[in-house]
């Protein structure tokens, strides 16, 4: 009961704890970026173990902390049958979904983070958003498999067969570490301004709109992306990891390890800003703030990994201790805490069709439109009345 109190229910953490940690934030930025830092290495390890050895990331992991040959031989044996019944694009999917290692290690590491240093002390750690972003991530990566992950095949292959002029072969003789930096900071040139163009076109802030609507924001939060809004996101992400030579393993680490941890620790509910870091890397207060439902944080801090060009552009907010509520403001949009936890699913769908539903009332409102539907009733008018004056003078029939 204890434990279902402290994951499930609204918290309140002891006054000396509040006063202690607000007293000395040098403490939780310290935990939290030791960590993190552990959870990157260790993953980096099992990556660099599983393609040099070949036996998958999962076997790796179970080898490292069983140190039993038998037992891993066992491992590989049955993880050969697994890949012998089923087809590649089940294993896929069954691989996102729970062979992510890092949601096995930053998971809980965050939770307990959220559990000692809440930015919201009364939100639960496993609250009705969390259970409804929950939802979003099971749903999501297979909606990723069949659409995203081909549209950024086909970038990838339009890229090296039209756009090859723009690849920097001088960058291979540049030290490993100089690649990558290089890469990461124009990918983030690349996120911030797709991230900013979102914002303020209106028909693309409909589906953004969906991840921005989360009031409880937790680690889960960054799967609660509308699949028009994922592929537009990622529109521009692999391009600069082609221009400076960056090779297939660091790729892979950098994107598919790094960037979903940092994602997820950013969206957790926690009462943390990196201190002088922050400078540099994006923190949870300062995503915190962009996720604000406060007027006067709209528009501010839309780096995702780096919050140095919010800074160069004068779009970062100059506060770095402010904790604001989340959420969007649309009384219409269908926020999970209207409805039941029963009722999660039927809503995760009406979520989905929210931006449709905008963009469509957008569309019947527009000076075009409105054009377009007094023409077809002026013309529509015309066949009417020709109808009748043809009616009128027709000769009736004799008998």
């Amino acid at each position: 009961m204890i434990i279902f109190d402290k994951l499930f229910k609204p918290r309140k953490l002891p006054t000396w704890w509040c006063h202690f940690t607000d007293s000395h934030p040098v403490i939780p930025n310290l935990v939290a970026v030791t960590g993190m830092i552990l959870i990157c290495y260790s993953l980096a390890i099992i990556i660099s173990t599983s393609a040099k050895h070949g036996n998958g990331q999962v076997v790796e992991t179970f080898g490292a902390v069983s140190k039993s040959k038998p037992l891993i031989e066992k491992a590989i044996t049955l993880r050969s049958a697994y890949h012998h019944f089923f087809p590649v694009e089940v294993r896929n999917v069954v691989s996102d979904l729970f062979g992510n290692l890092a949601l096995y290690l930053v998971v809980p590491f965050l939770l307990f983070l959220e559990f000692l240093f809440p930015s919201n002390p009364s939100q639960p750690l496993i609250g009705r958003g969390f259970l409804q972003d929950v939802i979003w991530y099971f749903i999501d990566l297979p909606l990723a498999l069949l659409f995203l992950f081909p549209v950024i095949g086909f970038l990838r292959n339009l890229f090296t067969q039209h756009l090859g002029f723009l690849i920097l072969d001088s960058s291979l003789a540049w030290p490993v570490y100089l690649q990558i930096l290089a890469a990461m900071m124009l990918a983030e040139f690349f996120t911030w301004f797709n991230h900013f163009v979102r914002h303020k076109v209106r028909t693309l802030w409909f589906f953004h709109a969906v991840h921005h609507s989360q009031k409880e924001i937790n680690i889960f939060t960054d799967d609660r992306a509308h699949i028009v809004d994922l592929i537009i996101g990622q529109l521009l992400a692999f391009i600069p990891f082609f221009i400076f030579h960056v090779s297939n393993i660091y790729a892979v680490s950098i994107i598919a390890l790094y960037k979903p941890l940092h994602n997820r620790f950013i969206h957790a509910n926690l009462k943390i800003n990196l201190g002088w870091l922050g400078w540099i890397f994006t923190s949870p207060q300062f995503h915190r703030v962009h996720h604000s439902s406060d007027p006067a944080h709209a528009d501010k801090n839309f780096g995702v990994y780096f919050s140095i060009y919010d800074h160069l552009f004068k779009t970062a907010f100059p506060s770095r201790d402010v904790y604001p509520e989340t959420g969007i403001d649309d009384s219409r949009f269908p926020t999970e805490d209207k409805v039941r936890i029963s009722q999660l699913p039927r809503n995760w769908l009406l979520q989905v069709v929210y931006p449709f539903v905008q963009v469509s009332e957008k569309l019947q409102g527009s000076r075009l439109f409105i054009k377009l539907r007094e023409r077809f009733r002026l013309r529509s008018d015309r066949n009417d009345s020709s109808q009748t004056n043809i009616a009128q003078h027709k000769e009736p029939l004799r008998l």
